[in-house]
């Protein structure tokens, strides 16, 4: 352990982050009688940047006059982020962060040079939202690359990047980004104070995050958007919302979002305005039948065929003729398939991922049929609405009805037609008495608002001149 003729508050603490031994590195260098300390991680610190930098530049030297920190700062140092503090009890978090920390001992002040190494992937095609017209640019793992990125698109001096550390262990690098003269000031203080308080040993992803944002721990939907592009997160905060971007995620985090908002594409805004409107309503579409498909066709087959026309029936009840199973478990038999199919399918590696799911429709699909476990109807009615539920842009609406679905079956296989208004009931009314930092949930359609309401649908900015009116922007006006 090394020993100090003059022992101070910094020369206290080099010796005590040496009895710790977590890793630090104490490197020694002796120019003009003059002893330097460098104090870094060697694993996490840029080598080559920390050796032409740093430690080549002060071994080279040869000026008179005594060596001080901010002659080490203002003429020696090549490194461009310097900083300089006096707390000693903040030397083990720079360090820690993968800055390097020199201390010269006989002042009471150090120098902080961020030589962090980052471990970036190129930015690559986002491989949740895909768009044909858009972009191929997306978010990485990389913080200020990302960062970069947001910055790359909207050059605004409003722009305002405010940053945190969030994780009492993981000390995670988070950042709330808005435009100050646009962005709701509430929406900005209600999501600083919601991050502020998270009280957690580490952040690893966007998606502890996105937790801590929901207004209760227990909400089934999303009150949070996830974004991996960055033209839909540019265009979210142009518009007034506030995005999270958290390190070591490749998805950026917008809130306030609305329901409807979730169904909303890049490419609604690039396309033709008539184009755009037909997908949303055709997405919303395919909500409601991966949603009910499945009950209806209990509710159909166990207690109200009646309501078909009669060579309907005759055709649906010699389909059935061979399944041993009532409808019910029919139906929870063929879409718990479909879900271990779809589970199997995301968890297995790329290269034979596609192939599951071919297979399992196909192959397993017929040879139900075949056996008789199934009738053919209900084969197509699970495929129809496994396909319906990836056409959300934003996926992450679509998980709470994986659940839900088997819920509304259960219920219908019990209670037939009934059963099902009742489900759909208790669903829509929890979707309406959610919030999103206050927003009502169903907005613009629950309270109705139809200026924004035709905004949303039309998806044009030669039309839609104004911002969403939810939204309470400082700035209302697009053009």
């Amino acid at each position: 352990m090394k020993k100090f003729q003059k022992p101070n508050k910094l020369t206290n603490k080099i010796e005590e982050i040496e009895k710790l031994n977590f890793g630090v590195h104490i490197r020694k260098l002796t120019v003009d009688k003059t002893d330097i300390y460098l104090l870094f991680i060697l694993h996490v610190i840029n080598r080559d940047r920390f050796s032409r930098d740093i430690i080549e530049p002060i071994l080279r030297w040869e000026n008179d006059g005594a060596l001080t920190i901010d002659k080490l700062a203002d003429s020696i140092i090549y490194m461009d982020d310097i900083s300089i503090d006096e707390d000693e009890n903040n030397i083990i978090d720079y360090v820690l962060n993968g800055s390097s920390v020199i201390i010269i001992p006989s002042e009471e002040k150090y120098l902080i040079a961020n030589t962090k190494k980052i471990e970036k992937r190129q930015s690559d095609s986002p491989e949740i939202e895909n768009t044909l017209r858009g972009p191929k640019d997306g978010f990485t793992e990389n913080f200020y690359g990302n960062l970069s990125l947001i910055r790359y698109r909207v050059k605004d001096v409003n722009l305002r990047i405010e940053r945190m550390q969030i994780g009492k262990r993981s000390r995670t690098n988070v950042a709330i980004i808005y435009i100050n003269d646009v962005a709701n000031p509430k929406f900005v203080k209600e999501v600083r104070k919601r991050l502020e308080n998270i009280s957690v040993d580490g952040i690893i992803e966007s998606g502890y995050i996105q937790k801590f944002l929901l207004n209760n721990a227990y909400d089934l939907f999303p009150q949070s958007g996830i974004i991996s592009r960055s033209d839909k997160a540019s265009a979210a905060i142009l518009e007034g919302k506030v995005c999270i971007l958290v390190e070591g995620s490749n998805l950026v985090l917008c809130i306030p979002k609305t329901f409807v908002e979730f169904f909303d594409s890049a490419d609604d805004h690039y396309d033709n305005i008539y184009l755009g409107m037909f997908s949303k309503l055709l997405r919303i579409l395919c909500f409601m039948i991966a949603l009910t498909l499945s009950s209806l066709y209990v509710a159909i087959v166990a207690f109200h065929s009646d309501i078909l026309p009669e060579q309907y029936i005759l055709a649906l009840a010699s389909f059935r003729a061979s399944v041993p199973f009532n409808a019910l478990l029919e139906a929870l038999l063929m879409e718990g398939m479909v879900e271990i199919l779809r589970e199997a399918s995301i968890r297995l590696p790329k290269q034979i991922g596609p192939a599951i799911g071919i297979v399992g429709t196909i192959v397993i699909g017929q040879a139900a049929v075949a056996a008789g476990l199934v009738s053919p109807l209900m084969v197509i009615i699970a495929s129809l609405s496994t396909m319906c539920s990836f056409v959300a842009p934003d996926y992450t609406i679509m998980n709470p009805i994986r659940i839900l679905k088997f819920l509304l079956i259960f219920i219908t296989g019990i209670l037939g037609l009934f059963g099902f208004v009742m489900g759909m009931t208790l669903i829509t009314i929890n979707i309406i008495s959610h919030n999103s930092l206050g927003v009502a949930y169903m907005t613009p359609i629950a309270p109705l608002n139809l200026r924004d309401f035709l905004n949303y649908f039309l998806s044009d900015r030669n039309v839609t001149k104004e911002r969403p009116e939810f939204l309470n922007t400082l700035d209302k006006k697009r053009q």
